[in-house]
């Protein structure tokens, strides 16, 4: 047999050897690329409006929906640097388009996420501005801790305003139901101590001062003593979901409220219901 009659064949079947190695390689890539885990779905959205410092309302391809801020807690409306920390919030994300990287979805029904500015996480971006506060209870990255004890020490946004301690927003609303209620003063925490709360919510007791010109009075720190009047259920949030607690049953004594989790103080067990909160049993 001459060279060039088995020549052919022999080509013709290393060509197709090639052929189905490079084949099976991009099969095994694709394969790959798909089974690739997703930790967290990540949506495309547009801002239509920011509602406050840590809440927008954005336009999906589903429709409009609002965005809670994840691990961060911005001053209220009605408190010292709310309307700041919203103006804040608006110059950089009015009319934007943005990427939310969904967490959950809260009692209220609106979507916690973290939002995305090109590749710049805004939820730090308001942190580290003095524009926020690492939300303690909610936080899961302790970055938030440090840029905050950035923003603390070079004075900025909250943190620089003088004569008086920033209002950490969650005892503002737990003072708006517990008259009682004092502030703690986080002038002085360190990004440690902050840090730790993430996980360990110690108790302190600490003078603090009332908004208003109240009097300090001494308080143990994250936690809200029994609101006046009959509202007396406790709404507790543990390993087990929310439960609450009505006053003589088991739990109910060694029940503590801590409204910096977002526990709460009921009036009665069809409000408790309503707010997504059940019975032990």
């Amino acid at each position: 047999m001459s060279r060039s009659s088995w020549s052919s064949p022999v080509i013709g079947v290393v060509a197709f050897l090639v052929a189905l190695s490079v084949a099976f390689f991009a099969m095994a890539r694709n394969r790959q690329q798909d089974s690739t885990p997703v930790d967290e779905p990540v949506l495309p959205a547009h801002v239509l409006k920011v509602i406050d410092g840590d809440s927008i309302e954005v336009q999906l391809s589903s429709g409009p929906v609002v965005v809670r801020f994840n691990g961060v807690d911005a001053p209220e409306h009605d408190q010292p640097g709310g309307n700041e920390s919203a103006a804040a919030l608006r110059r950089r994300l009015r009319n934007r388009d943005v990427s939310l990287q969904v967490v959950t979805q809260d009692r209220y029904e609106r979507m916690v996420a973290v939002v995305y500015l090109g590749s710049e996480d805004i939820n730090l971006w308001q942190v580290r501005q003095g524009n926020a506060w690492a939300y303690r209870a909610y936080l899961k990255d302790p970055q938030y801790c440090v840029v905050e004890g950035e923003a603390r020490t070079a004075g900025r946004g909250l943190w620089g305003v003088r004569g008086s301690a920033p209002l950490a927003p969650w005892e503002w609303r737990g003072a708006k139901r517990d008259q009682t209620a004092g502030f703690t003063d986080y002038r002085n925490e360190t990004v440690e101590q902050c840090i730790a709360a993430m996980h360990h919510r110690t108790r302190r007791h600490t003078t603090v001062t009332k908004p208003l010109g109240l009097i300090g009075v001494p308080v143990v720190e994250g936690s809200a003593a029994a609101p006046a009047g009959d509202c007396r259920i406790k709404g507790n949030i543990s390993d087990r979901g929310r439960i609450y607690h009505l006053p003589g049953s088991e739990s109910y004594d060694r029940t503590k409220i801590d409204t910096a989790r977002g526990e709460r103080w009921f009036c009665t067990e069809a409000e408790a219901r309503a707010a997504g909160w059940r019975a032990p049993h």
